[in-house]
C-alpha cells in the first residue's frame, strides 16, 4: 500500500496554539473545515453544528469530538499505526488504501498479511470501524477518519472463517505477532457475548498478570494504547441465537442488563473501556454501563429516515455514524436490498457507490473515535506512556449529560448513581466514565505533559470472613482491608469477591474508598445470573471487576466492600453471606 507523503503544515507549536484557541472557544467552526471530503459534513461526530445529517432527528450542536480544528491545523495522526482487531479490513477500499501499512496485518483465515474479508457481506464490521478511526482525509473522497493520516493494520480474529484458537489470536493481535511491533493503538470493537446462564466469567490473577505484563511491554516498553468497546447490552441480553436473557424487570428498572465489567478484559489496567453517546449527548440506548468505563465516544442510534422506511420507532430515526463500508451495492451495510436512508443503494443522490454507510452504531463505533484521538496524542507526544494517555483522556473529557439523575430503587435507595465527584474533585459516571473524549483539550495537554510518577501497585490483597448479608444499611455485609503505603494518586482499582446467596441478582455491591467515595461496582437487578424463561442462576465467585471512580484519591487507608440484599424484606432473615474480598489498587 502507498505510504504517507509529507504534507506541508505549520510548525507543531503553531498548530497546537491553534488547538488551544479551539479549547478557549476563539475559533468558530466553518464550512471550510470539511475540506475535500464530500461526506464529512454529515459526520456530526467530527463537527456538530446542528446540521442536517442522515437520520431525521437533528444532532444537538456541540456534541462532537472537538477534533475539527486539529484536522484543519495538520494534527491528523501522522506516524502512528492503529491496529483494527476485528473481522477484517478491506485494504483496497478507495478511502482507506492510502493509509494502509505496507504489511497490512494478519489474516487468521489464510495466514497471509492481507486482512481483507473473504466474505465481505458478513465480515464488514472492521471496515466500518477502520474508517471511523483512520479513513483518509482531504482526498476528495467520501468520509474522514478521526486520525485521517494515521496508518492502519487489520487483524481479523473475528472473521467468520478465522482459524485457530480465539484467545491465541487475540494475543497475537495484541502483542505476540511480528506485525504488531510498530502498532501504537489497538482498537477492539468487540466483547464477550451474554451467555445462558449469564454468569461472571472466570479470570485468574495469573491471567491478569500475563495480559498486563505483555501489554505494558509493547510500543517499546511505553505500552500500547488498548481501546475496547464496553458492550451493547444495557437494554438487552441478546444472544447469537436470538434469545434475550434480560428480563422485563431489569429493563424497566434501567439498571442495565449486562454491565461492561462482565467482560474481564474491560477491567484490565491497560485497557480504555469506551461507552457510547448519542448526537444529543445522552447515553446511546444500548451502551453497557458500569464502573469499568473510562471514557465515552459517539455511537448514535440507527440513522434511518422516514422517507425511506416510514412507521418505525422514533429512536430508529436518530443519527448513527457515517463511515466506510465494504465496497459495492451487493454486500455490507449499504446495499440495494437493505435501504434505510438516502445514502443507501446505487440510486442515492448523495453517493451511489455504496462504499459508505450512515448506519454504523454501537460502542463499536464509539471505540475507534477514542483510538483516533489516542493516535493524535501520540503524534503530538510520542513519549507518552499508556498510563499518560489514559490520564490525559480522563482529565480532559467533557462531562456530558451533566444533570443525569440516579437510578433509584422503589424504596428510594440509589441503584446506579448519576455523576459522582470524588474526594480529589474528579467527576465520574457509571454511564459515561469520565465523559466524552475532547480531542483538542487532550492534544493541548499532551504537548507538554509531565509523565506520571512510577507505578505504585499494591498487589492483590484479600480478606476472608463470613458475614451475613442483610437488607438495610445497618445490616449490610462489609469486608474491609487496611492498605498501608498506597499510591498518593489512584489511577484504577481492581477487585473480586465470593458470596453464597440464594438470589445474587438482587445484591448491590459498593466499593468504598478510604476517603469515603462510594462506587457501585455491581448494581442489583441486572441480568447477571438470569437464564432463559426467567430461570435464576446464582454466581459464587466474581474474579475481576474494576472501578475508575477514585481517580487521584489517596489509596492509603481502609477499603470496604459493602453488599446489601435489595430484594429482601426489611428485617427478614439473611438469605446468604459475603465470604471473600480481594482488592488491588494502582496509581502513582
Amino acid at each position: 500500500m502507498k505510504r504517507h507523503t509529507q504534507r506541508s503544515a505549520p510548525p507543531r507549536s503553531a498548530r497546537l496554539a491553534l488547538a488551544t484557541a479551539l479549547v478557549l472557544g476563539s475559533l468558530a467552526a466553518t464550512a471550510q473545515a470539511q475540506q475535500a471530503d464530500p461526506l464529512a459534513g454529515r459526520q456530526w461526530h467530527l463537527l456538530n453544528t446542528g446540521q442536517a445529517v442522515l437520520g431525521d432527528t437533528l444532532p444537538v450542536a456541540g456534541n462532537d469530538l472537538n477534533v475539527d480544528g486539529l484536522f484543519r491545523n495538520g494534527i491528523r495522526g501522522q506516524g502512528v499505526t492503529i491496529a483494527i482487531v476485528d473481522d477484517g479490513l478491506q485494504i483496497a477500499h478507495p478511502d482507506l488504501a492510502a493509509n494502509v501499512a505496507a504489511v497490512a496485518g494478519k489474516n487468521f483465515a489464510n495466514q497471509s498479511n492481507n486482512p481483507s474479508p473473504s466474505n465481505p457481506d458478513r465480515d464488514n464490521h472492521g471496515t466500518m470501524v477502520g474508517g471511523i478511526a483512520g479513513a483518509v482525509g482531504a482526498n476528495n473522497l467520501g468520509v474522514r477518519g478521526v486520525a485521517s493520516a494515521a496508518t492502519l493494520k487489520g487483524f481479523n480474529f473475528l472473521a467468520s472463517n478465522a482459524q485457530g484458537n480465539s484467545n491465541s489470536n487475540i494475543e497475537y493481535s495484541w502483542w505476540d505477532g511480528a506485525e504488531v511491533a510498530d502498532v501504537g493503538v489497538f482498537n477492539n470493537s468487540w466483547g464477550s457475548s451474554p451467555g445462558n446462564p449469564n454468569l461472571p466469567l472466570a479470570y485468574s490473577q495469573n491471567d491478569i498478570a500475563a495480559y498486563e505484563q505483555a501489554m505494558s511491554g509493547t510500543r517499546g516498553g511505553r505500552g500500547g494504547i488498548y481501546v475496547k468497546a464496553a458492550g451493547n447490552n444495557h437494554n438487552n441480553g441478546a444472544r447469537s441465537d436470538g434469545t434475550d436473557i434480560c428480563s422485563a424487570d431489569t429493563k424497566n428498572r434501567n439498571t442495565g442488563c449486562i454491565p461492561a465489567g462482565r467482560d474481564p478484559r474491560n477491567n484490565l489496567f491497560n485497557v480504555i473501556t469506551v461507552a457510547a453517546v448519542r448526537a444529543d449527548g445522552v447515553r446511546s440506548s444500548y451502551s453497557s454501563t458500569g464502573s469499568a468505563l473510562w471514557v465515552s465516544g459517539f455511537g448514535g442510534e440507527n440513522g434511518w429516515q422516514r422517507q425511506v422506511v416510514p412507521g418505525q420507532l422514533a429512536i430508529r430515526y436518530d443519527p448513527a455514524i457515517l463511515t466506510t463500508d465494504v465496497t459495492g451495492c451487493a454486500q455490507g451495510s449499504n446495499k440495494n436490498t437493505s435501504l434505510r436512508n438516502t445514502l443507501d443503494g446505487d440510486q442515492s443522490a448523495i453517493d451511489s457507490t455504496c462504499n459508505y454507510t450512515g448506519k454504523m452504531n454501537g460502542t463499536s463505533a464509539a471505540t475507534p473515535m477514542v483510538s483516533g484521538v489516542a493516535a493524535l496524542l501520540l503524534e503530538t507526544n510520542p513519549n507518552l506512556s499508556y498510563r499518560d494517555v489514559k490520564y490525559i483522556l480522563a482529565t480532559t473529557a467533557t462531562r456530558t449529560d451533566p444533570n443525569r439523575a440516579a437510578v433509584i430503587h422503589s424504596d428510594g435507595r440509589v441503584l446506579v448513581p448519576g455523576w459522582t465527584v470524588n474526594a480529589a474533585g474528579r467527576a465520574y459516571s457509571n454511564w459515561y466514565g469520565f465523559g466524552v473524549v475532547n480531542a483538542a483539550r487532550a492534544v493541548q495537554v499532551a504537548e507538554d505533559f509531565q509523565p506520571l510518577g512510577a507505578l505504585v501497585d499494591s498487589g492483590w490483597r484479600n480478606t476472608t470472613r463470613t458475614v451475613a448479608i442483610g437488607n438495610t444499611s445497618a445490616a449490610a455485609a462489609r469486608l474491609t482491608f487496611q492498605l498501608a503505603n498506597g499510591a498518593r494518586n489512584i489511577e484504577s482499582v481492581q477487585l473480586g469477591f465470593r458470596v453464597n446467596h440464594s438470589n445474587t441478582r438482587q445484591l448491590q455491591f459498593v466499593l468504598i474508598s478510604p476517603s469515603g467515595t462510594r462506587s457501585v461496582v455491581q448494581p442489583a437487578f441486572t441480568a447477571i445470573g438470569s437464564g432463559l424463561n426467567g430461570v435464576q442462576r446464582n454466581f459464587t465467585n466474581w474474579d475481576l471487576l474494576s472501578s475508575n471512580a477514585f481517580l487521584d484519591e489517596n489509596a492509603t487507608g481502609t477499603w470496604t466492600l459493602e453488599v446489601t440484599d435489595l430484594g429482601q424484606a426489611a428485617n427478614a432473615a439473611s438469605r446468604g453471606n459475603l465470604e471473600f474480598f480481594k482488592i488491588r489498587v494502582l496509581g502513582h
